[in-house]
């Protein structure tokens, strides 16, 4: 069923269809439109978005692309893009790097092709090409993993939480307990992360001795957390506390220290970042810094289509973390 069948079978022009059909039908009277909408709901006719993007050269279709989609902490962040751009009568199309500059490329190539309005983006931790090849003709956020390079360019809007403030008061939190040795548990990238230079602040507040076989850099997984352990405590096994950079980490490092049997909390104690659904059911319940995942994708969404629809300059917006106490600190 085209556009010109509806409209041949209501009786009505083509033009006449399509004002029906988007709402911009007020000078048409309410028997015409009743005719149109019979016509439609009988045949299940679908718009072609396709051949309308083609004309109006907007698809109302925004692209995100997430390093990814396994970490539970971005499912959340993608339910709050996906509801607010449903509200807006806008769709998603979602792609997964896989924390791989080269994919990320492809993926941001593959959604120019399909005429995206726009896109929010989170960075691969290693080699991003994004700031290179982001141009002023595709509006776009970037979500968390804010680069302070970006805080500088308007080019773009920006949505995260201040990781490494978040980091310093996981710390702070680890000493407050009576940790006197915290060891850092967190993802490598190409230059200094927030989260270790968080950790460093916080080191450099307390008077603590800075030691980099305290540090452990890989990933944002479990496997990472659950090395790091084994690594730290073998080099210092007086370790009493373990600063993670999110709480996948924290879990593979709750699981390397039942193997040791090391007790959480009396004999080491250990805090994640992130609050991601899972950390209250971790043997004991894991102590976070939580992150509101759901606004944040809510408030990029928002923030890019409010550029798309009425021409509001993207901006910075940034949230803070609340530190969630359980058990394990």
């Amino acid at each position: 069923m085209t556009i010109k069948e509806v409209a041949s079978i209501a009786g009505v022009s083509i033009a006449t269809v399509s004002k029906v059909i988007n709402g911009c039908d007020e000078h048409i009277s309410e028997a015409t439109r009743e005719k149109v909408r019979a016509v439609v709901a009988k045949y299940n006719y679908i718009p072609n978005s396709v051949a309308r993007g083609l004309k109006t050269r907007k698809s109302k279709i925004i692209g995100i692309l997430l390093p990814d989609i396994t970490n539970p902490y971005f499912p959340q962040i993608v339910r709050g893009i996906e509801d607010a751009a449903n509200l807006r009568g806008y769709g998603v199309v979602f792609c997964n790097t896989d924390d791989n500059p080269d994919r990320e490329l492809e993926c941001y190539n593959f959604l120019r092709s399909k005429m995206v309005d726009g896109i929010i983006f989170t960075r691969s931790l290693k080699r991003s090409t994004m700031n290179k090849v982001l141009t002023e003709d595709l509006p776009a956020v970037v979500l968390d993993r804010v680069e302070r390079d970006d805080r500088a360019d308007k080019a773009y809007g920006k949505v995260y939480v201040d990781v490494r403030r978040t980091m310093y008061d996981a710390t702070m939190k680890l000493f407050q307990a009576g940790c006197g040795e915290i060891a850092c548990l967190s993802a490598a990238s190409d230059s200094k992360s927030d989260r270790f230079l968080g950790y460093l602040r916080a080191l450099e507040t307390l008077d603590l001795p800075y030691d980099k076989s305290h540090v452990f850099l890989d990933k944002f997984t479990e496997d990472t957390g659950y090395r790091g352990v084994k690594a730290v405590l073998q080099a210092h096994p007086e370790t009493d506390g373990l600063v993670c950079g999110n709480d996948l980490i924290a879990i593979g490092a709750l699981q390397a220290l039942s193997e040791l049997g090391r007790a959480v909390p009396r004999q080491v104690k250990v805090i994640g970042i992130d609050n991601i659904y899972f950390s209250n059911f971790t043997t004991p319940p894991l102590s976070t810094m939580g992150q509101p995942t759901y606004t944040m994708g809510e408030s990029a969404a928002s923030m890019l289509i409010d550029h798309l629809e009425y021409g509001k300059p993207l901006f910075e917006c940034v949230f803070d973390h609340e530190y969630i106490e359980r058990q394990t600190v």
